[in-house]
């Protein structure tokens, strides 16, 4: 018996674990190409590798339950297939000890999942915020991106090549104070950027520009242009607040115990209190769900096993972070988003239990 646990041990961590850092670094995607670009333009590399690390664990409460699903997939299917688990079972072992260690190992990775939920990934996730915003203070010569609109308040500079502080094809959109309409078109064959970080400003000198101005219809030329904003400013207006994404659940049930006492609408604090409660028993549920399914299979663990594990946690996830977004109060989405996590585990117990009768 303990070659046989060893044996499901090894095969379901290996997976689990490819799994989790390969869906993590799919997951980063975005986040990976923004901190990239950011280092291309000069900024110091430990701040890269900081900023990957504090949106790592936000990351992982999604990758680690997906993980677990794609693991029990792939390894029972495997065994199914290859007729081991009949084998098994023909020897006396039954269904309830071969998946006892992945019980186990899924129980630990829930515990893990609850506290990521819970204190690590909201704490770092505001912390990577709280980076990118010092960095666009710090470095703002580095929010300009080649082939990327780049928004300052009513400004959206767009360059089409840069080399250290010299631009190529610059063009600079400047709406009125409502953002609503272009007020003027700039464009110029290059620029200079000069960087004051402690004023937090940045001028944008501009050679051979046009100047299409919307408001008085005129069209101006001329050799030199400067261009100023104030970076300090435009970040401000897209300060990192600590709105309930980035709070802790004592932070969360403070804020609900508060505003009951104010008489204020509590909805947006509890359903982010449920959500991050429902994820974090999401690995027992992938467990459930994926077990009898996989002991089921007899065609290419391969195909099959990714397939569904990507239908299924689509399904729960897109579910879950519909009833997140939910604006009516009145539906009670703190509640509906257990559905998933009631529907997979009641399903899959019921799954496992028709299997162990066999």
């Amino acid at each position: 018996m303990r070659i046989l646990n060893l044996y499901v041990i090894k095969g379901i961590l290996t997976i689990l674990i490819s799994s989790i850092m390969l869906l993590t670094f799919c997951m980063l995607g975005g986040n990976l190409l923004q901190a990239l670009n950011y280092l291309a333009q000069g900024v110091p590399i430990t701040d890269f590798i900081k900023f990957l690390i504090f949106i790592t664990p936000m990351m992982m409460t999604y990758t680690i339950p997906t993980g677990i699903l794609v693991a029990v997939l792939l390894l029972f299917g495997r065994m199914s297939s290859n007729n081991e688990i009949t084998a098994m079972r023909a020897c006396g072992i039954s269904i309830f000890q071969i998946i006892t260690p992945v019980i186990l190992i899924t129980f630990a990775m829930t515990v893990l999942c609850i506290y990521f939920q819970g204190t690590v990934a909201p704490t770092y996730y505001y912390r990577a915020k709280a980076l990118l915003k010092n960095l666009a203070t710090t470095h703002p010569d580095a929010l300009i991106i080649p082939g990327t609109p780049c928004n300052f308040n009513d400004m959206v500079v767009y360059v089409k090549e840069k080399k250290d502080n010299k631009l190529e094809d610059v063009q600079v959109f400047v709406f009125s104070d409502n953002n609503q309409k272009v007020k003027q078109d700039i464009t110029a064959s290059s620029g200079k950027l000069i960087v004051n970080s402690k004023k937090e400003t940045m001028k944008i000198i501009l050679y051979n520009y046009n100047i299409i101005d919307y408001k008085d219809n005129n069209r101006i030329s001329g050799d030199e242009l400067t261009v100023n904003i104030d970076v300090g400013k435009a970040i401000e207006n897209q300060s990192v607040t600590r709105d309930v994404g980035f709070l802790t659940f004592y932070d969360l049930l403070g804020r609900i115990s508060l505003y009951h006492k104010l008489g204020l609408d509590t909805t947006e604090a509890e359903v982010n209190l449920n959500l991050r409660l429902a994820m974090g028993l999401a690995p027992i549920a992938f467990l459930l769900v994926g077990l009898p399914l996989a002991i089921r299979t007899s065609r290419s663990e391969t195909s099959v096993g990714l397939f569904l594990s990507i239908i299924l946690a689509g399904i729960y996830f897109f579910f879950i972070i519909g009833c997140r977004d939910n604006p009516l109060p009145y539906l009670r989405p703190q509640l509906l988003l257990w559905i998933p996590n009631i529907v997979f585990q009641v399903g899959g117990l019921i799954a496992i239990y028709k299997i162990m009768r066999k």
